[in-house]
């Protein structure tokens, strides 16, 4: 059995297209890329498989690593992705897995690691 057409919609132009868009946010200089919970890196890239074995700056060995896009100590013990943000993660629930994924102390989470990244400076000369 033969599928119907499926409908089109109109472009903003008027014109019909037949290629595929790809819709990015854009992004001013002044924003700011979340730090990589595994590389503690900003720069950009897939930071939710990211499998780097080293920091950004190859200074240190990573101290999570992401499987199945899940993130671990690589010594086994599942952490909190939300705890790596900047705003942190409020659940009491499961303070254990409150442990930064970049050098494993309880204090911060990735985002906040002094081994992290910093971002460039918007006024640098």
């Amino acid at each position: 059995m033969k599928r119907p057409p499926s409908p089109q919609l109109p472009s903003q132009s008027g014109h019909d297209h037949n290629r595929q868009q790809t819709f990015r946010p854009s992004r001013s200089p002044d924003d700011i890329l979340p730090i990589c919970a595994v590389c503690l890196g900003c720069q950009p890239h897939p930071v939710i498989e990211c499998r780097a074995a080293h920091t950004w700056d190859s200074c240190f060995d990573t101290f999570s690593e992401r499987i199945r896009k899940a993130l671990w100590t690589k010594y086994g013990k599942q952490l909190c992705s939300k705890w790596q943000r900047d705003d942190g993660c409020v659940e009491s629930t499961h303070n254990v897995r409150h442990l930064c994924s970049g050098c494993g102390a309880a204090t911060h989470g990735a985002h906040r690691c002094p081994c992290a990244q910093k971002a460039p400076s918007a006024n640098s000369v």
